[in-house]
């Protein structure tokens, strides 16, 4: 699907679930690049976002739109104490007719490892490996015996 096509559905269920059970003002919708995540509710901005990776299929967007929809309409009845998965959240859901499924299981991208810091304990030569590299103005001691740790070499994890 199309960033525009799932920008169109999103809107049009969210019309919907707005006409049903209005709220503060109408949200805005945007299609964002959210590789893990399938939706985000703003509810201090009244927008809801969609991942134009993650979903897929019409369903998946209206499954998306609503529970985010739900993240506002539970904040919009109970305050901000009611933003996450909770009992206001749960009957926020049921109004809107989508069972309460607070995680998606779709397939998502992840982000690969692309590099390899190595680190050295200046005292017993331990190797440690990292994937980012620690911050060049503070000093590292190891763990186990407080020796300080210096880079040793950056390596590419990539596949040649």
């Amino acid at each position: 699907m199309s960033p525009q096509e799932i920008l169109d559905i999103a809107k049009a269920h969210v019309e919907d679930a707005y006409n049903r059970f209005p709220i503060r003002s109408h949200p805005l919708v945007v299609v964002k690049p959210y590789r893990v995540s399938a939706g985000m509710a703003y509810y201090r901005r009244n927008v809801i976002g969609v991942s134009a990776y993650v979903l897929q299929t019409p369903e998946q967007v209206r499954e998306t739109t609503l529970h985010e929809y739900a993240h506002l309409l539970a904040v919009h009845r109970h305050g901000e104490r009611a933003a996450n998965h909770g009992a206001a959240w749960k009957q926020a859901m049921q109004d809107l007719g989508i069972p309460p499924v607070v995680r998606h299981n779709l397939p998502v991208v992840r982000n690969a490892r692309h590099v390899r810091v190595i680190y050295r304990c200046t005292k017993c030569k331990a190797e440690i490996v990292r994937s980012r590299r620690l911050n060049s103005r503070r000093k590292y001691l190891h763990v186990n015996c407080n020796g300080v740790i210096k880079l040793d070499r950056i390596e590419n994890s990539d596949p040649a």
